[in-house]
């Protein structure tokens, strides 16, 4: 049996692999002209996160008004995660089977975890609801966060494993032409107020030349009403395109 000091040298080559290993995939796509279908949903993504992570620290268990806010903040962003997973698993998984089989294995497990984690934090949620005010509802509130930032964790490196491992892959497999051709595939079966609030949380998450890029394509793709009528929904409608200063205040 190993001595105390070679299980402790034991565990600490096994964290310096891990950091190596994390290192290591933390690269750009490889030097193919593919499309990335990843790179802007999951900045979106990752600030929604945060921002509900930080919601739910600062939420009052004695005020039933922050804590009816942060509830519907809350149920608000497991439905677009949710949507989310289902895109990928409809548009992107399924497509990556069809050519690769075991391709999105890995990843269809994380989503099914997703999944477990979506039912936990809506029932956590529920027990906050129920409870009245005092410590039941604090140590509710406590639990549904920490539950919450552990499916965060979750779902950073679930998103890096995508981005640098499945993506990748696709991009080996599949042309230019194909990989956009999924994203319209995705793009086309959301319904406008999923739209507006995917769009939302993916300009908010960009840099401003990609949100500048983003919304100039999309301008230039849509007719005009369809397109003021979606970034009324997106940024309010005093925005106008060309206002770049006030869609990032009206975002970020």
């Amino acid at each position: 049996m190993p001595s105390r000091s070679g299980c402790e040298a034991e565990q600490t080559q096994e964290h310096e692999d891990q950091k190596m290993n994390a290192n290591a995939d933390i690269r750009p796509l490889r030097q193919v002209a593919t499309h990335d279908l990843y790179h802007a949903v999951h900045k979106g993504i990752r600030l929604a996160n945060a921002r509900m992570l930080i919601a739910l620290g600062q939420a009052d268990a004695q005020d039933d008004a922050s804590i009816a806010r942060v509830l519907e903040q809350l149920s608000a962003h497991l439905d677009l995660s949710l949507a989310h997973l289902t895109h990928e698993n409809e548009k992107i998984h399924a497509v990556v089977e069809a050519r690769i089989p075991g391709g999105a294995d890995h990843a269809g497990e994380d989503h099914d975890h997703h999944l477990a984690a979506f039912s936990e934090l809506r029932a956590l949620a529920d027990a906050v609801a129920m409870a009245g005010t005092g410590a039941d509802r604090g140590a509710s509130l406590r639990r549904l966060y920490q539950r919450f930032a552990l499916f965060m964790a979750d779902d950073l490196t679930h998103m890096h494993e995508e981005e640098t491992r499945l993506m990748p892959l696709i991009a080996a497999h599949y042309s230019q032409d194909e990989v956009l051709a999924i994203e319209q595939g995705i793009v086309a079966c959301i319904e406008p107020e999923t739209m507006a609030a995917f769009l939302r949380v993916m300009l908010a998450g960009a840099s401003r030349s990609e949100r500048v890029e983003m919304v100039t394509g999309m301008q230039a793709a849509m007719p005009e009403a369809a397109f003021a009528g979606l970034f009324a929904a997106v940024a309010g409608p005093d925005w106008r395109f060309g206002d770049w200063a006030g869609l990032e205040r009206a975002l970020c």
